[in-house]
C-alpha cells in the first residue's frame, strides 16, 4: 500500500507541474536580459535571447517561418536567435529531419539554416502520408540529395547518418525540449521564459513582445542574417 501511495503521489506531482507550465505561460514576466549573474559578467547590452523549438516537418513551423525570419532580419544584432530541433515523433521522419541539421552543423554551421529553409520547401515530399511506401534509406537518401543542392558533400553528409554522435546529439535535442516541457511546435522562450508565440503571430506582435526588451540594447555591429523569406 505504502509504494502504491507513494507512486500515485509522485504521479500527480509530475501531473500538477506539467499543466502548471501552461497556466504560467505568459504569466511570468520576461527579464530584460537573460536572468541570473555570470562569471566572468555578461555585456551591459547583450541581445535578447529568442529560443524556437522546431520541428523541420511540421507544418506549423513552416507556417511561422517567414515571420521569424522578418523579426530576426529586423533586429539584427538586439536579438540572437537559437533553433533547438524537436523532432515530434507522431512525423515519421521527424528524427531524419532533424538530424540533416546537426550533420549540416558538423560539416559548416553556415549550412544549418539553408538546409533548414530547403526541407521546408520540400517539407510535403516526407510528410508521413507521402512516404507510407517508402522505405527509411530511400528517405535518407533524399535528405542527402537536398544537402547537396547547398553544397556539402554527398559522401561526408551520408556518413553523418551512420555516425553516433549525430544521432546522439538528434536524442539530445529532442530530451531538451522535453526538459523545458515542450509540447507542440513551434514553441518558442523570450530569454528563458516561454511565451504564446506560435505561427499565427504577426511581425507586429512579435515587435510588441520584442521592442520593451531591445530598445536599450546598443546597436553597435551590424549583421545580416541567413534566414529567407522563402
Amino acid at each position: 500500500m505504502e509504494t502504491s501511495f507513494v507512486s500515485r503521489g509522485f504521479v500527480s506531482f509530475c501531473v500538477i507541474v506539467f499543466l502548471s507550465h501552461f497556466f504560467l505561460v505568459g504569466a511570468i514576466p520576461i527579464p530584460a536580459t537573460y536572468d541570473g549573474f555570470t562569471n566572468p559578467p555578461r555585456p551591459n547590452h547583450e541581445p535578447v535571447l529568442l529560443e524556437g523549438f522546431i520541428d523541420p516537418l511540421c507544418i506549423d513551423c513552416k507556417t511561422a517561418w517567414p515571420t521569424i525570419a522578418k523579426v530576426v532580419a529586423a533586429y539584427g544584432p538586439r536579438l540572437s536567435f537559437v533553433v533547438h530541433p524537436f523532432p515530434v515523433p507522431f512525423h515519421h521522419n521527424a528524427f531524419f529531419a532533424a538530424r540533416a541539421l546537426h550533420i549540416a552543423a558538423s560539416l559548416n554551421s553556415s549550412s544549418v539554416f539553408p538546409l533548414l529553409e530547403l526541407i521546408f520547401k520540400n517539407q510535403a515530399s516526407f510528410l508521413n502520408d507521402a512516404t507510407n511506401e517508402e522505405s527509411p534509406a530511400s528517405v535518407v537518401s533524399r535528405f542527402v540529395d537536398l544537402a547537396v543542392e547547398i553544397g556539402l558533400p554527398s559522401d561526408k553528409f551520408a556518413r553523418g547518418y551512420t555516425q553516433s554522435n549525430t544521432d546522439q546529439a538528434t536524442r539530445i535535442s529532442f530530451k531538451y525540449g522535453c526538459a523545458r516541457y515542450v509540447t507542440s511546435t513551434p514553441s518558442f522562450l523570450v530569454n528563458g521564459v516561454p511565451v504564446t508565440a506560435d505561427e499565427t503571430w504577426t511581425f507586429e506582435e512579435w515587435e510588441e513582445l520584442l521592442d520593451p526588451l531591445t530598445y536599450s540594447v546598443s546597436v553597435e555591429t551590424t549583421s545580416e542574417s541567413h534566414l529567407s523569406l522563402f
